[in-house]
Order: C-alpha cells, then structure tokens, then sequence
C-alpha cells in the first residue's frame, strides 16, 4: 500500500508538470508578434514652422523646433544640389502643408531652396546650385531650432591668373 501511494503521487505530480507549462517560458507565434508590436519606435521630432531670412552672406532657412539640437542630418551632394535629410523628423505645420517651404531664386546662383517631408519620418532639405554646389553650413539655436545657413557657391580663380 505505501509503495502505490508513492507511485501515485509521483504520477500526479508528473501529470500536473506536463498539463502546466511555465507561462514565462511561452514562445509561441502570437506572443512574438505581440512583443515586436509592443516595442518602442523611435521618437519623431515635430518641426512646427519654417521661415527664411535675408543674411549679409546669402540667405538662413530655418526649421523651428525645440529640439533642435536632437535633429541628425544626412546629407549627400547630387551634382550641383545639396540634399540633406533629417530622419525621425516631421514637419507638422499649422496650414497642414507638406511642402513648407519653396523660394525660387533666393541668390543669383542658387536656382531653388526646398523643404518637404520626404516619408513619414523623414524631412528632406534640397538647395539646387545654378553652376556649382552652394555653401550649406548648419547651426542649431535653442531659441529657434536648425538652421541652415547658406551662400552662393564662390567660383575658385585657377593659381597664376
């Protein structure tokens, strides 16, 4: 008799282990959608205005934001355009626009400036030089926001002319 009570319990308890699985050890197909879907995504920076000033050098295109200085630009050179984007960035402008900001002929040698939101996270700045590429330096204001300062590009004279 205690011998088959021993083996009694010890089935039971085995059947108990086999019919409970440990819930924190659960990986089926559902649970790891739900966990990529809870991830975080990155944080998409608002840019509530655009606005361009008149310099002594050229022209300063400004995207207003509070977060300026968490703003990362990528920018690359296509011929005689400057292109820089800024990912996890959006332009959330007051009159809805996606095109915020377009000035045609802003120097003598820079043709167009151009600021739209590329996709949905990114916002993409194009400066299109006539000849030659414009110079683009960037700053960030804590006032302000990112800013772009640019001026037309200065033609290089060849030594001994």
């Amino acid at each position: 008799m205690k011998r088959s009570l021993k083996v009694l319990l010890l089935t039971s308890s085995f059947f108990v282990l086999l019919t409970n699985p440990a819930q924190s050890q659960d990986t089926s197909p559902a649970n790891n959608v739900q966990i990529l879907v809870q991830s975080p995504t990155p944080e998409v920076t608002a840019v509530t205005g655009v606005k361009a000033n008149r310099t002594d050098k050229g022209v300063e295109v400004i995207l207003q934001t509070s977060l300026g200085d968490k703003l990362q630009i990528v920018n690359r050179n296509a011929g005689n355009d400057y292109i820089a984007d800024i990912p996890s960035a959006q332009l959330r402008l007051p009159s809805g626009n996606t095109f915020a900001f377009r000035s045609n002929k802003p120097l003598p040698s820079v043709p167009e400036i151009t600021v739209t939101n590329f996709d949905a996270n990114t916002i993409r700045i194009t400066v299109k030089g006539e000849a030659s590429l414009p110079n683009v330096e960037l700053f960030d204001s804590p006032d302000e926001g990112l800013i772009f300062g640019i001026a037309a590009a200065t033609a290089s004279i060849p030594p001994g002319n």
